[in-house]
């Protein structure tokens, strides 16, 4: 597996413990609450990207240690800001900020990780590392703000979903990628080859995580099932739906959502075939990836992407 990696197993300890140095606040609970949410771990899909890319070129712990974390906590900042829009009460399966704090505490909490995020890339980054990560956090919020204007959407499209979740969740992962290598000194052509790699992982990262919306279950995922749906946000496989001959059937079930759990909906999803559709796309992405790792340079880390990016259709949660 990708995490047996030597280097990333090493790197990844030093990335937690200068998560907990930068997580530090005066505010006992606050405090708890970060401590609580750092240690609920996630994936670290995104900081390990970024080890992986640095391995491209010449690797320095010193500069890559701090960008990672750094990546990590502005991924962390953008959960708790979503959770409070999205009004989640769990995230990996534990009780969100905003849920045990208040929205209040948590706007702010965001906000204390952002300039913690900025604090170590000024230590590390120069002007143009600054602006290229200023530049992918206006990506992210708009796809946040797209995601907004489109709830309760039944006319979302394709293109929009695909531009939405670019944004939202792909800026990051090409940035991660690219980030890392940018910094260990690799050519303009490898870490534009790495930011695309990275973009396509995080599209197909996020079309699974939306599939298991309406697939797994809420001990898997760490939040409720169907959880998307009903905050409005209509993802791949509902709009593959809402714009087929089971559009009618499909609109049905969405107005029997607190009646029936969604049983109805899942049904008429199964009878539509949109996830294995869906699947499809996720899969088209995951091709690409893995095709332009492949004609990449040799470099310790290039398995461990290939991994990663394999890893994506397969996974649960």
């Amino acid at each position: 597996m990708w995490m047996d990696n030597e280097l990333l197993q090493h790197e990844m300890k030093q990335i937690e413990s200068q998560l907990k140095k930068s997580l530090k606040t005066r505010n006992k609970t606050v405090q708890g609450a970060l401590e609580k949410l750092q240690q609920s771990g996630g994936k670290r899909l995104r900081p390990a990207l970024t080890v992986l890319g640095a391995t491209f070129g010449e690797y320095d712990s010193n500069t890559i240690v701090p960008l990672a974390a750094s990546l990590e906590i502005i991924h962390m900042a953008t959960l708790i800001h979503d959770d409070i829009i999205d009004d989640t009460k769990l995230r990996r399966g534990s009780e969100t900020l905003h849920s045990m704090l208040g929205k209040d505490v948590a706007v702010y909490t965001g906000d204390f990780l952002f300039t913690r995020a900025f604090m170590l890339i000024a230590d590390i980054a120069e002007v143009k590392l600054m602006k290229d990560i200023s530049k992918a956090m206006a990506y992210i919020c708009d796809g946040e703000i797209d995601q907004n204007e489109q709830r309760y959407s039944k006319n979302t499209t394709v293109k929009q979903y695909l531009k939405r979740i670019s944004g939202k969740t792909a800026a990051l992962f090409a940035m991660s990628l690219a980030a890392g290598s940018y910094k260990a000194g690799c050519s303009k052509k490898v870490v534009n080859n790495l930011g695309i790699i990275g973009r396509d992982i995080g599209m197909a990262f996020q079309i699974i995580d939306d599939i298991l919306d309406f697939t797994s279950v809420e001990s898997k995922i760490g939040k409720p099932a169907f959880n998307d749906v009903i905050q409005g946000v209509y993802t791949l496989p509902l709009i593959f739906a809402l714009n087929s001959k089971h559009k009618a059937e499909t609109e049905a079930a969405l107005d029997r959502m607190e009646e029936d759990h969604g049983e109805s909906l899942r049904k008429v999803l199964e009878k539509a075939e949109v996830i294995e559709k869906a699947r499809k796309v996720a899969i088209k992405y995951i091709e690409k990836a893995r095709s332009k790792t492949m004609i990449l340079p040799d470099a310790l880390g290039k398995e461990a992407i290939l991994e990663i990016i394999d890893q994506q259709i397969s996974r649960k949660f």
